[in-house]
């Protein structure tokens, strides 16, 4: 049981649900135990950088010369550090007196603001810090070939030894680094708040704002940034308000559980508001279905009779594409069967004209040689029928070839023989005489595959039936298409009826659907109302925890605020503000001031006025700190450039020494930037001081 849960529990008169309220809390990331933080020592021991700067139209000496000029002046910066108040000053502006202090910042909360040119002119920096006594060091270089990005590594010593706390090689992971080590080391819990309904948290570099003090952000009296109440919230955390840090979680829990509430239930009436107008349009449709099925419904025409003849007609359309399909295909059969037997019947004829042409050839009885016209004399046509020699070349002739009237020599091989006795057979039809062999009977016995051009015959016939068969069947049904076109032709306008009356009917169907379906019924639909009744229950808890964390702090600061604003009121007019006479600071971070016999905001003041009591304000927060032993400022300062802010030399003096004993009685660290030299070096002493005289750079 915890105390925050406990008194959630009273408030709300349930001590029953307890644990319920409990786990409310925890859900929404609300602490329900606190404990009174001590402050945390933090202070710089050495900073040192160097690099090269890069001078255009001034020369090392800051003298002004043409704008072509460029030179190119390397330097080196190092400083010990002890408590104190410590000055940087230059007599004329861009001379680095801001950028040494920005420097101490890049380095200690791992985000740069320095120029893009001064920047680039950095090439290693070291800066030691002391943290409780605890020796840290930040050490890294720039990389000017990668976006001049920091690289390098914090460690800590201690009796045990150096450790490496992190390393980084980025600006973001520069900045994680030192975010999670500080608020580690000085025990700085998040701040809880909310953007545009968002949970977010403030860390190291809100803290870390909080620390510097520039004439350029006087607006709001502690940090730098004014939205989501984070002056208030870092106020309390500075005193050290006990349950500060619940606080602020419970009122960011609240914040984004109303958000998420009220996105819930705007979607609930937009998505309620939808369906209405959906169903409503669902139901104007159904009506209007009715409305044109009525109409087509009372037409003079048989309507039925008509659907048929279009469903017929449908069918007939199908089977005339089958058919068409197929009759394609039997064409293309019978147009490759009639092809082929076309080409065996030409190849045959050929084939028989060949063998007439050489057995003409074979008969013939040569008279003359027929390459040198020589004549062929009886004698040697006597010799080729009585001794068997060739009566044109005299060689001698194969006898049995001669009794198959074939003239060929021995001397051909019986390869070639035999193919030529094959050549020059005789044609069909003829015998030795050429008479007509048709009388002749067929060698009965003779069997043998069916002849190929016969096959082929048979083949192209068989496709013939088949188209012709097709065809038959084709105009069958383009002739019942025609009689059920005449029908439909007849009845036009009974066939557009039909049409309609279909789409009708499933336009009716549809909208009766819809309807249906968009019919308000008890069934849950749309956001989950489940989970925003539950979010508005933790509203219930989340709240009370808000205004019990509150009544703690309030009651925890109000004499600490009273306190606290009697502080201010005499720094103040240690700063210059001698007709002061009053600060009443309130926990929201507001303050009326009371001077001259008159009554005005913070933000009412003079940016004068503003710097010495934003300074005021931070000094007392870190003395009473200190002198409590309650608190979280780390008592460390940063004020860049308070004579820009109409701030006289004499009372600049004035400021300057209460400064100084201020922070040396608090035993702090104060860093101060100003264009007053003298004024800041006499004070101050050299050894606290980094000036730049006349036109000269700090560094």
């Amino acid at each position: 049981m915890s105390r925050l849960g406990q008194a959630v529990a009273e408030d709300l008169r349930d001590q029953a649900r307890l644990a319920e309220f409990e786990a409310v809390l925890a859900k929404h990331q609300v602490s329900t135990s606190a404990s009174q933080p001590t402050p945390a020592h933090l202070r710089f021991t050495r900073v040192a950088f160097r690099g090269t700067k890069v001078l255009t139209g001034v020369t090392s000496a800051g003298v002004a010369v043409d704008t072509d000029y460029r030179e190119e002046v390397p330097f080196t910066f190092s400083w010990d550090l002890g408590t104190g108040l410590y000055g940087v000053g230059s007599d004329e502006n861009l001379r680095g007196k801001s950028s040494t202090l920005r420097i101490l910042m890049w380095a200690l909360r791992g985000r740069c603001d320095l120029k893009n040119e001064v920047r680039a002119w950095v090439d290693h920096v070291e800066v030691g810090l002391s943290i409780d006594g605890v020796a840290h060091q930040v050490t890294f270089d720039v990389d000017h070939d990668n976006s001049d990005r920091p690289v390098g590594q914090l460690t800590r010593t201690s009796g045990a030894g150096e450790t490496i706390v992190g390393t980084f090689n980025s600006d973001d992971t520069f900045e994680d680094v030192m975010g999670s080590a500080m608020m580690a080391a000085l025990r700085l819990p998040a701040i809880a708040a909310t953007q545009e309904g968002r949970r977010t948290q403030h860390v190291w570099p809100t803290y870390a704002g909080a620390l510097l003090i520039r004439g350029d952000n006087l607006d709001m009296l502690l940090g730098e940034q004014k939205f989501a109440g984070l002056p208030a919230r870092l106020l309390s955390m500075f005193a050290g308000a006990e349950w500060a840090a619940a606080r602020n979680e419970a009122t960011s829990a609240v914040t984004v559980a109303k958000a998420e509430l009220s996105g819930l239930e705007d979607a609930t009436k937009k998505h309620a508001t939808a369906l209405h107008d959906a169903h409503q349009r669902a139901q104007d449709a159904v009506t209007k279905a009715q409305k044109a099925l009525e109409q087509i419904s009372s037409t003079e025409y048989d309507l039925d009779a008509v659907t048929a003849a279009v469903e017929e007609l449908a069918d007939l359309d199908d089977q005339t594409a089958t058919v068409n399909h197929r009759l394609l295909a039997a064409q293309s059969s019978l147009s490759v069967a009639t092809a082929q037997f076309n080409a065996e019947q030409t190849r045959r004829v050929q084939q028989a004209e060949d063998a007439y042409a050489s057995f003409f050839f074979q008969q013939l009885q040569p008279h003359v040689c027929p390459r040198c016209a020589g004549p062929v004399t009886k004698e040697r046509q006597d010799a080729e029928r009585d001794q068997h020699q060739c009566s044109v070349c005299t060689s001698t002739l194969d006898v049995a070839a001669h009794g198959e009237h074939v003239v060929v020599a021995t001397v051909v091989p019986e390869a070639d023989r035999q193919h030529l006795v094959d050549d020059l057979q005789l044609p069909p039809g003829h015998e030795e005489h050429g008479g007509d062999s048709s009388d002749d009977e067929e060698d009965e016995d003779a069997e043998g595959p069916t002849d190929a051009l016969d096959a082929l015959a048979s083949a192209r016939d068989d496709a013939e039936r088949r188209v012709a068969d097709l065809e038959t069947r084709l105009g069958v049904l383009e002739e019942r298409r025609a009689v059920v076109r005449q029908v439909l032709e007849a009845n036009r306008a009974a066939t557009g009826a039909a049409a309609a009356r279909q789409r009708a009917q499933l336009d009716l169907a549809r909208a009766e659907g819809a309807a249906a379906s968009l019919a308000p019924d008890s069934t849950q639909v749309g956001p989950d109302q489940g989970l925003a009744e539950v979010l508005a229950g933790d509203l219930v808890v989340l709240n009370s925890a808000k205004e019990v964390a509150t009544n703690w702090v309030q009651e925890d600061q109000r004499q600490w605020l009273s306190d606290l604003g009697e502080d201010i009121t005499r720094l103040a007019r240690e700063f210059g503000m001698s007709n002061l006479t009053q600060v009443e600071l309130g926990g929201g971070a507001t303050m009326t001031v009371h001077q001259g016999g008159q009554t005005n905001a913070y933000s009412a003041c003079e940016r004068g006025e503003k710097l010495r009591l934003k300074l005021a304000t931070a000094i007392a927060l870190i003395k009473q700190g200190h002198a409590s032993g309650v608190g979280r400022h780390p008592g460390l300062l940063f004020v860049d450039s308070p004579g820009a802010e109409e701030v006289p030399i004499d009372d600049l003096d004035v400021m300057l020494d209460a400064l100084q004993r201020e922070a040396t009685a608090a035993d702090i660290q104060v860093f101060i930037g100003t264009r007053h030299t003298e004024e800041l070096v006499a004070l101050l002493g050299e050894n606290r001081c980094r000036l730049g005289r006349g036109t000269n750079f700090v560094w």
